[in-house]
C-alpha cells in the first residue's frame, strides 16, 4: 500500500507540472492545446538527445532541454497560434492538433521509434524496514514538482507580472486599459508553460523511461486532471492532478494496470454529470 502511495505521488506531481502548463495557456488563450502533452515528449527526448546522443553531463542537458522546449512553445505560438487571434476557439484548437502531429513526427524522425532512457547514475532505493518504497530521484521528483507549485502560487499571488497575468485571464481588454502589458505576459505565458511541459518530460526520463508516443497518453490524463480540477482554477488543477495520479496507482492494487484508464474515465464521467464545473472550481477571481 505504501508503495502504492508514494507511486501515485510521483506520477502525481509529473502530472501537476504537465495540467498547470496545459491550464495556464487556456485561461490566458482561451483554447484547449492539444500540443502541449507533446512539449512534455520534446523535453524527455531533447535531454535524451543531448546527453546520450552528444555526450553531455546529464544535468546539463536538463537544463539545455528546457531552453529548447521553451523556445519551440514560444515560437509556435508566435507563428502559429497569436496570428489566429479574435477567431473561434476551435480554430487554434485545430491547429493545436496539427502542431501536435507535427512535433510527434520531428521526435520520431530524429531520435527514432522505441523507448529511450538517459545515461544517469543508479539511485539508491527508500526503504522503510524491510519495505523498499522508492528511488532517491523518485523522491526528489516530488520534492521538486512541490518546491515549483510552492513558487508558482507566490508568483501567481505575490508578484506584479503574476498578478497582472491573473487580471489578464479575467479581462484581456479591462487589462489593457489599466496599463498591463499583454504582449510581454503572453510571451511569459507560453515561456512558462513550455519549461513546466519540459521539466514534466525530464522527470519521467530520469525516473522511467520515454517513447514518443508518450505524448498521446498523457492527453487522456491531462484532459481529466483539468476537468476533475475544474477549468479557471490553477489550484484546483493541481490537487486534481496528485488525486488522478494517486487514483491510477491505487487502482493497480484491486485490479489489472490495464484497467486504470477505464477507471480515471469513470471518474471524469462522474464529475462531469454531478459536477460539470469542476471540484474545485470557484467564482471567477477579481484581481486588483
Amino acid at each position: 500500500m505504501l508503495t502504492a502511495i508514494v507511486a501515485g505521488l510521483i506520477s502525481g506531481s509529473v502530472l501537476l507540472l504537465a495540467t498547470v502548463g496545459f491550464e495556464l495557456v487556456r485561461r490566458v488563450e482561451g483554447f484547449l492545446n492539444i500540443a502541449h502533452p507533446q512539449l512534455i515528449v520534446l523535453g524527455g527526448f531533447s535531454a535524451y538527445g543531448f546527453n546520450v546522443q552528444l555526450g553531455m553531463h546529464w544535468i546539463l542537458s536538463c537544463f539545455a532541454a528546457i531552453v529548447v522546449t521553451t523556445l519551440v512553445g514560444v515560437v509556435s505560438a508566435r507563428l502559429i497560434f497569436w496570428p489566429m487571434r479574435g477567431r473561434p476557439h476551435h480554430i487554434p484548437l485545430i491547429a493545436s492538433v496539427g502542431l501536435a502531429f507535427f512535433l510527434h513526427s520531428m521526435i520520431e524522425l530524429f531520435t527514432g521509434y522505441g523507448v529511450k532512457t538517459l545515461d544517469v547514475p543508479l539511485q539508491e532505493t527508500l526503504r522503510i524496514g524491510e519495505t523498499a518504497v522508492a528511488g532517491i530521484d523518485q523522491i526528489a521528483v516530488i520534492v521538486i514538482a512541490a518546491a515549483v507549485a510552492l513558487a508558482l502560487h507566490f508568483w501567481l499571488s505575490q508578484s506584479y507580472s503574476g498578478r497582472a497575468m491573473r487580471a489578464m485571464a479575467n479581462n484581456q481588454a479591462l487589462a489593457e486599459v489599466r496599463g498591463v502589458n499583454t504582449s510581454y505576459l503572453q510571451y511569459v505565458t507560453w515561456a512558462v508553460s513550455s519549461a513546466l511541459a519540459a521539466l514534466a518530460g525530464i522527470l519521467i526520463a530520469l525516473t522511467g523511461r520515454i517513447y514518443p508516443e508518450l505524448g498521446w497518453d498523457q492527453v487522456l490524463l491531462i484532459s481529466a486532471a483539468a476537468i476533475i480540477g475544474g477549468l479557471g482554477s490553477i489550484y484546483g488543477v493541481m490537487l486534481a492532478a496528485v488525486l488522478v495520479g494517486l487514483t491510477s496507482s491505487l487502482t493497480t492494487l484491486v485490479m489489472p494496470s490495464q484497467y486504470t484508464q477505464m477507471v480515471v474515465f469513470a471518474v471524469i464521467g462522474l464529475v462531469v454529470f454531478f459536477r460539470p464545473e469542476g471540484l474545485f472550481s470557484g467564482p471567477k477571481e477579481r484581481v486588483a
